[in-house]
């Protein structure tokens, strides 16, 4: 998704030779809250959720990506580690590409770092919307603009971006409403044409409709 900002020369020189590629199982972290940064990550094949752990044991997601790029954030801050989990969702590959290789493209690439801006600038509306979505005190309201903030361009690069594949407890802990609830609001959701639920998923039919849902 930003190959289009390199030249072939930095592609070959900066990028090639130090991705490194790993296979991740469901459930498996791709790092620890309190992990270093080991460089940028993508996922190229399958689905991931960043997520912190409250006092209580309760895991909630923040945010999910798929065919994307993150963890710019604790590279761009010196000495910074992660400060949550990052775990597969489904059977995923990972690609790292290390921290000195992405400073080193950061500094020398102007269209890559235009790339990191429109990234920065996507996610913090996202958080906007997200932070906006739970105040909603309906909780049918509160579902859908939560699912209808988890979807972005940068975030879910895909064609058939709407698919969420994922149980009813983690959309239930990105909502943050119980299980029961989301289940209700999801077939009330379902019953409007906004969203289709399968078996350990859901389609997202009219994400800006979603987005705009208030009852």
């Amino acid at each position: 998704m930003w190959a289009h900002t390199l030249s072939p020369e930095q592609a070959a020189e900066l990028v090639h030779p130090h991705l490194r590629v790993r296979h991740v199982r469901a459930g498996q972290h791709l790092w620890h809250t309190g992990d270093a940064p080991q460089g940028w990550i993508g996922v190229s094949r399958g689905a991931a959720k960043i997520c912190v752990s409250t006092e209580s044991g309760r895991s909630i997601t923040l945010c999910g990506y798929a065919g994307s790029w993150f963890g710019e954030t604790y590279l761009l801050r010196q000495g910074a580690v992660m400060d949550c989990d990052a775990i597969a969702l489904h059977d995923l590959t990972m690609i790292t590409l290390p921290t000195d290789a992405f400073h080193a493209l950061r500094q020398t690439s102007a269209a890559f770092s235009q790339f990191l801006l429109e990234l920065a600038a996507e996610r913090t509306h996202q958080l906007m919307r997200l932070l906006t979505a739970q105040q909603c005190t309906g909780v049918t309201s509160r579902v859908a603009q939560c699912l209808g903030s988890l979807i972005t361009p940068m975030n879910f690069p895909f064609p058939d971006a709407g698919l969420l594949n994922n149980t009813q407890s983690e959309l239930a802990d990105f909502c943050q409403v119980s299980r029961a609830r989301l289940n209700e609001a999801l077939l009330t959701l379902e019953k409007q044409q906004f969203l289709e639920v399968g078996y350990r998923s859901v389609r997202l039919k009219d994400i800006d409709g979603l987005r705009r849902y208030s009852a």
